[in-house]
């Protein structure tokens, strides 16, 4: 018998993760507010998002990881990544759209 049960394991690398993903919040956090720049905004609620996915699934709110919530979550945190992309880009979208030739 090991000192470390495969679920505490488990539950703690889902705690490293939690920690992790919001001290990258926090930091993108800070950088919107010295740059002012919305791109890490959007980030920073991308990883918002992902630590709560993990929450969820730590806190056993879900019987697997492939309950539809899990997904919803990390869905919602990767759109949010497109949409930051996509705003940091829209004035070269629109520029490459209304081109004229």
């Amino acid at each position: 018998m090991d000192l470390f049960g495969m679920d505490d394991l488990k539950e703690f690398m889902l705690g490293a993760l939690v920690m992790g993903n919001l001290t990258v919040a926090v930091f993108f956090i800070r950088y919107w507010k010295v740059t002012a720049d919305r791109f890490f905004l959007f980030f920073a609620w991308s990883f918002a998002f992902g630590a709560l996915s993990r929450v969820i699934r730590a806190g056993n709110l879900v019987g697997s990881e492939s309950e539809p919530l899990i997904y919803v979550v990390r869905l919602l945190s990767y759109l949010v990544i497109l949409m930051a992309i996509i705003d940091k880009n829209r004035t070269s979208i629109r520029k490459m759209l209304f081109q004229r030739t």
